[in-house]
C-alpha cells in the first residue's frame, strides 16, 4: 500500500492548528496510508478522528538518525511523499526524496508570517499537492452529534502568563451556575496539577481526564466550555463544542481557535474580560 509521512512533535494545541491541512490532505491522496511520528498520545488521538492511520512515537529508536539525515528506519519505509515540520529539516527531506513519488514538504512550525498558522499550512500543503482548503477551515472537522450536559472550565494553559487570577475563574463558574449551568467544572491536566494551587480551587469541581482521548469525550458532551489559549480550547472547538476562548497575551488573529461555534475574547483586564463573557452568555441565551 502506498504510504504518506506526517511528522509533527509538538504540543496538542499546534497539533490541532496542522489538522485542517490533513484532512485536505487526506482527501486528495485517498488511496495512502498516513503514518505519523509525534507524542503517541497525540497520534493516536489523531487516529480516532481519521486523520491518520498508524503512528511512530516520536522517542523510538532509529528516530536520531533519521532526523540527522543519515538512515530511514525500517518501520517508517519508503514513503510516497511527507509533510514535517520541522525547524530544521533539510536533512530529512533531502533523504526522503530519493525514494518519494511525491513531493517532501518541510514546514516551519513558527514561522514569521502574521497569518492565522492554519491557514498558512493549508497554502503551504496547496502549492505542493492538489488539495482543495475549504474558505471556513471548520468546514474540517466533525458535526457535532453529543447533547451537551455541563459546561467546563480550563483555568491552565502551557504558559502562566496566558491565565487570569484563581479568583476570576471562581467568579466566572458562579456566574455560569446563575446562567443556566449549574453543572459547572474545571479541566486539570498535568500542567495544571503542576502549576497551579489545588487549593485555590477549593470547593470546585473538577475532572481530570486520564488522557487526551478521554478529553476530547469529556469536551465533546459538554454545552459549553471555557478556557485559555491552550491546546484544550483548540480540542473543544475541534469537536464542536459552543467555544468561548480567552486570549490574554497572544493574538487569535495568529493563534485563534477554530471551530463553527467559537467565540474569541481578548483582553488583559479580568473585569473587562468577564464583562465580554456575560455578554457571550447573554447571546447564547438569545440563540437558543
Amino acid at each position: 500500500m502506498k504510504s504518506f509521512l506526517i511528522c509533527h512533535r509538538g504540543a496538542l494545541g499546534d497539533f490541532i492548528l496542522t489538522w485542517p491541512s490533513l484532512f485536505c490532505l487526506r482527501k486528495a491522496l485517498p488511496h495512502h496510508q498516513f503514518i505519523g511520528i509525534g507524542s503517541t498520545e497525540y497520534m493516536r488521538l489523531a487516529i480516532s478522528f481519521g486523520l491518520l492511520d498508524t503512528y511512530i512515537d516520536k522517542e523510538s529508536a532509529g528516530l536520531p538518525d533519521f532526523f540527522c539525515g543519515k538512515s530511514i528506519p525500517e518501520k517508517i519505509g519508503s514513503p510516497h511523499g511527507a509533510v514535517l515540520w520541522l525547524t530544521e529539516g533539510q536533512n530529512v527531506v533531502d533523504l526522503l526524496r530519493k525514494s518519494a513519488s511525491l513531493p517532501v514538504v518541510s514546514i516551519t512550525p513558527f514561522p514569521d508570517e502574521q497569518t492565522h498558522l492554519a491557514q498558512y499550512y493549508c497554502s503551504i500543503i496547496q502549492s505542493h499537492f492538489p488539495t482543495t482548503v475549504p474558505q471556513d477551515l471548520s468546514d474540517c472537522f466533525p458535526a457535532r452529534v453529543t447533547e451537551g450536559k455541563y459546561a467546563l472550565i480550563h483555568p491552565g494553559s502551557g504558559s502562566p502568563g496566558k491565565n487570569y487570577s484563581p479568583q476570576f475563574y471562581h467568579i466566572l463558574a458562579d456566574k455560569l451556575r446563575r446562567h443556566g449551568y449549574p453543572e459547572t467544572c474545571f479541566i486539570f491536566g498535568p500542567v495544571e496539577d503542576e502549576k497551579l494551587n489545588a487549593e485555590d480551587f477549593a470547593g470546585e469541581r473538577i475532572e481530570r481526564p486520564q488522557d487526551v482521548e478521554a478529553l476530547a469525550g469529556l469536551l465533546s458532551g459538554a454545552s459549553l466550555y471555557i478556557g485559555n489559549d491552550s491546546g484544550v480550547s483548540h480540542l473543544s472547538g475541534f469537536v464542536g463544542t459552543p467555544t468561548i476562548a480567552l486570549y490574554k497575551t497572544t493574538d487569535p488573529k495568529r493563534w485563534g481557535v477554530l471551530g463553527k461555534k467559537v467565540v474569541h475574547i481578548s483582553d488583559a483586564n479580568e473585569e473587562s474580560a468577564m464583562r465580554k463573557i456575560q455578554e457571550c452568555l447573554r447571546d447564547l441565551r438569545i440563540k437558543n
